[in-house]
């Protein structure tokens, strides 16, 4: 999914359960997006290739490229148990809540929305529930993102 809808996603689900949601936009942004910054790489390894090179990626290519453990569920349970900790002994902060909330509904809707090694680093199989094709993926995001943004202007509002 793209980046720009996980902040409207998390946002929009998260305006059900917290009060007063616009004043915790900053950091719905930052724990929305911060599990994308493994992209960054990706992003720029892609930008030195010629036009034929991206075209031969294969989905695996861009498994290898752009999704690193972090993004799967080995490595998102790592860092949700990290903040669970943090938040158990001590730091009772909204913003654990939120972080947790943010990092955990991103992993879910990568997980709904596009190929990933649910079992990794156990199994490197490549699993896509519902987006099989790169059209599919693309026309998907499209919708899913409109209706968010809609979405979000409207609880924003």
């Amino acid at each position: 999914m793209n980046t720009p809808a996980h902040f409207l996603i998390n946002y929009v689900i998260l305006s059900f359960f917290i009060p007063e949601i616009q004043k915790y936009i900053f950091p719905i942004v930052v724990f929305s997006m911060i599990v994308d910054l493994d992209h960054v790489p990706g992003f720029i390894k892609t930008l030195f290739m010629t036009k034929k090179e991206k075209s031969k990626l294969t989905v695996n290519d861009y498994i290898n490229i752009f999704r690193h453990s972090t993004q799967e569920p080995i490595g998102i349970f790592l860092i949700m148990l990290t903040l669970s900790f943090l938040y158990l002994f001590g730091i009772k902060s909204e913003l654990i809540i939120i972080a947790i909330a943010c990092i955990f509904l991103h992993w879910l809707v990568d997980f709904l929305t596009v190929h990933t090694r649910p079992f990794a680093p156990i199994s490197n199989k490549v699993v896509s529930l519902f987006f099989h094709t790169k059209k599919q993926r693309m026309v998907s995001e499209m919708i899913i993102s409109c209706v968010f943004l809609l979405l979000f202007l409207i609880t924003f509002v």
